[in-house]
């Protein structure tokens, strides 16, 4: 084992350690763009509900009803 191999293996053990304490200080949403307001752990019901009171979500989910409905006929 040369001194490159042990700069290397130096450098992937920092990188490691600056990532675990990145994602005990932010939690597993520490990348999302939510982090500031995230809890640290993601909670896709809460968003989901949030989703389906938007306008958007109802007009495309109408449309999607009326076209199923259309291809049912046929």
């Amino acid at each position: 084992m040369n001194i490159s191999t042990i700069i290397a293996i130096l450098v992937v053990m920092i990188l490691f350690a600056l990532a675990s304490f990145y994602l005990y200080k932010n939690g597993t949403c520490g990348g999302c763009p939510d982090h500031g307001s995230c809890s640290g752990h993601c909670d896709t019901r809460k968003r989901l509900k949030v989703f389906k009171k938007s306008p958007y979500y109802k007009e495309k989910s109408d449309m999607i009803d009326e076209i199923i409905k259309k291809h049912k006929k046929v």
